[in-house]
This record gives C-alpha cells, structure tokens and sequence, in this order.
C-alpha cells in the first residue's frame, strides 16, 4: 500500500476512530514515560530517604520485574476472555492509588524498605495487567494500514522515553525530591485513565468463545507460539537481543568506570547515543518497510549494522570511543526497527481469540531472556574477563540476523491487518 494511499484512508476514516488513536496514544505515552522515570525516581527515593545500598535497590528492580515472570501466562489468558479497556483504566488506577501512598508516607515520616517493595510489586503487577491488554488492544483499535504505523508511533514515544525519562527524573527528583517525582508519576497514571476512559472503539467481543480450564488455555497459547513460524523467529530473534543487551548494560558501566575511567556523566552520554538510534530506528522502520519489503528490511537491517556491536569489547582498546558510540547506535537503531516490524508481524499472524495468550507467553520469554542475559554475562566476567564477556554478548547481537535468514520472515512482503503476505 502506498503512502499516499495511507494518508487517504487515515483521512477518510471516522472522525471519532481518528480521536481514539490520539487518546491511546496519549494514554499509552504517559505510561511509558511514567515506565522509565520510574526506573530512577524509585531507586532514589531509596538511597535519599531510607539510605538504601545496592542490596536494596537490586531488590527493588526483582520486586517490579518477577510479576512479568509469574504472572505473565495466566494474565494473558485470562486477558483473552475479557475486555480489555477496563483492565488498562483499572490498572492505571491500582499504580496511582499505590506511588501516591509513598511520598504520603516519606512526609510523615513513616516510609520504610518493605513499604515501597510492597509498592513496587504492586505496580509491577498492575503493569503486567496494563501491558499485555495494551498490546492485544490495539489491533482492536486500528486495524489495517494504521497498525504498524501506531506501533511505530508507540516504539517512537517509548524511545524518546527512554531518552530522556532518566535524566528527566534525576532533574525533577534534585529539584522537588523524588518521593515528589512519584507523586507526579501517580497524577500521569490517572491522567491515562482519563484519556483511556474517553475511547469510543468498541472491541471484538469474546464473550461468546467457549470456556476453558485456564491452563488449558495457557497451553493454546503457548502452543500457538512454538508451532507457528513467525513468531518461533520473533521469539528467537528477539531473546538474542535480549540477551545481548542485558549482558552489554551489565558489563559496560563496570568497564568504562572502572577500567577506562569515564565519568558517569561521560557513560549517560555513551548509553545515550544508542537511544537516539532507537528512535531513528522507530521513527524509520514503516518507511522502510514499505520500501524494501518489510521481510527483506529485518534482513538487510539486521546484516548491515548488527555486526557493528563487535566494536564494544574493542571500545578504547583499539576502536575510539566516537566510533564505538556511532557503532552502538547503529546497532540500537536495529533494535528501535524491530520494536515496530517485529510488533506487527507479530499481530498480523495472530488470531484475535489468542493476542494476550501470544503477549504473555513472549514477555515471559522475553523478560527471562534478560534475566539469563545479565546473570550469564556477571558469572563470565568472572570465568574470562571483562572485555571477553562484553564480547559475548556483543556477538549475540551480532548474530541476530541470522534467525530472520532462515526464517519465513525473510519472505513477508507487508505490514497490515490480515493474513501476511509471502514472495
């Protein structure tokens, strides 16, 4: 489909379908940003009110990720017999009703470890419940050409975030201190909710698909997954990069403030080049995948820059620090790429009955990916050295092109709603 073409059914549709969009946009955006500010405005109030070490703060990182882990298949399919607009406006309720009580009780005096732990798993699983329904909601909500291109939007907002959330947060948290940083992330939740609340798009019903023992339906799911080709690629592909990034963001800091000698202000900014990539990569990927063949992009993508993170075991030792920084870019900018492409290839082969069972079972893989990806590359720069891991992981990411070569995904011709499209 062309582009103008696109534009001509984006004008032509609705204007309340046009609102809708906006409002999950908006809606979707302050969670996202909410996500990454959260990131440093919960480890912060830690160290400065309760004087946490790393001890505490690693607790805090496994009390919000181990509900993806746990929860992540049951959620999706108990999201498959549900609405799902409901759960999103609740569970953007549950984590502003649940940040608001900590700057409460910081002012009172009263916060404790195990309070803002408790409230940390409680906004890790509200954010199980608000994920994987805002995931399998948007294909309700824009079907056809507008789908890869909201999820480009949404891979947009979510790398600006990434971006600039962090040093956003460490800012507001210096200048109003970072309980006060949680109390405003409360009111962006509730702003969510607003918005969320104000969509019109009715979504397929599931009321009338027949019932299941929920494991049952955890395995349909599961099993959907592991036979149908595109998504064992994307599964693949995406836990190699998983894998690989959460080994590089483990070992990196530790080398370059250790061992290069870098500031912290001079590693932001290293980490920060790779973002402005993924938000290339984000802003790029329909384009592109319009103009190559959205299969033939994940592969020539993937082969021209994926290599480059070769460079980051070599970074100062022999490849100059620009270079390794342009390197890391280039290679986030893939990331960035097939946070859209990969997204929607993912929808466009997945029956409606399935979509949160499909999204559960990824996030489960994908977020074990991660955890496997910074334990293994901690106990290896134990066994081999720091630079050795480092390029271990670097060449997980090196390779991830690979599984799209030998995939079916390297043959789909389009991005849209319906069946995909084979050379």
């Amino acid at each position: 489909m062309t582009e103008s073409t696109i534009e001509t059914e984006i004008a032509t549709r609705p204007a309340g379908a046009r609102r809708d969009r906006i409002r999950y946009l908006t809606a979707s955006g302050v969670a996202l940003w909410g996500a990454q500010i959260g990131q440093v405005a919960v480890p912060l109030t830690a160290v400065t009110v309760l004087h946490a070490g790393a001890a505490g703060t690693s607790l805090l990182k496994t009390a919000l990720t181990l509900p993806f882990v746990v929860l992540g298949l049951p959620v999706g399919a108990w999201l498959d017999r549900v609405r799902r607009r409901p759960v999103m406006i609740g569970a953007d309720l549950v984590r502003a009703g649940a940040l608001i009580t900590v700057p409460v009780a910081a002012w009172f005096g009263h916060l404790t470890m195990a309070h803002l732990v408790a409230v940390v798993l409680v906004q890790g699983v509200a954010t199980v419940f608000f994920d994987l329904a805002t995931q399998s909601f948007v294909k309700d909500l824009v079907p056809g050409p507008l789908l890869p291109r909201t999820n480009a939007r949404l891979a947009t907002i979510g790398q600006a975030a990434l971006i600039a959330g962090p040093p956003l947060a460490g800012w507001l948290a210096g200048l109003l201190t970072a309980p006060a940083v949680l109390l405003a992330m409360a009111g962006g939740y509730l702003w969510s909710a607003v918005w969320l609340s104000a969509l019109t798009a009715r979504e397929g019903t599931r009321d009338d698909a027949p019932r299941q023992r929920l494991l049952r339906e955890i395995g349909e799911g599961v099993a959907f997954v592991a036979r149908q080709p595109v998504l064992r690629t994307v599964v693949l592909a995406g836990s190699v990069v998983n894998i690989g990034i959460a080994g590089i963001m483990t070992l990196l800091p530790v080398l370059a403030l250790t061992e290069l000698g870098w500031s912290q202000g001079h590693l932001g900014m290293f980490l920060g080049a790779g973002g402005v990539g993924g938000l290339l990569g984000a802003v790029s990927a329909v384009r592109l995948a319009d103009r190559l063949g959205a299969g033939r992009a994940v592969l020539l993508v993937g082969v021209a820059v994926a290599p480059l993170a070769v460079a980051l075991p070599l970074l100062d030792r022999p490849v100059p620090t620009p270079l390794a920084a342009a390197g890391w870019a280039l290679v986030m900018l893939k990331v960035g790429f097939d946070s859209v492409v990969m997204l929607t290839f993912r929808q466009q082969v997945t029956p409606a009955a399935l979509m949160a069972r499909v999204n559960g079972t990824m996030r489960v893989l994908f977020t074990g990916a991660v955890a496997l990806g910074a334990a293994s590359a901690g106990a290896l720069a134990e066994m081999v050295g720091l630079r050795w891991a480092l390029g271990v992981s670097a060449a997980c990411l090196a390779c991830v092109w690979i599984p799209i070569a030998l995939s079916p995904v390297r043959r789909l011709t389009a991005l849209g709603d319906g069946p995909v499209d084979l050379l």
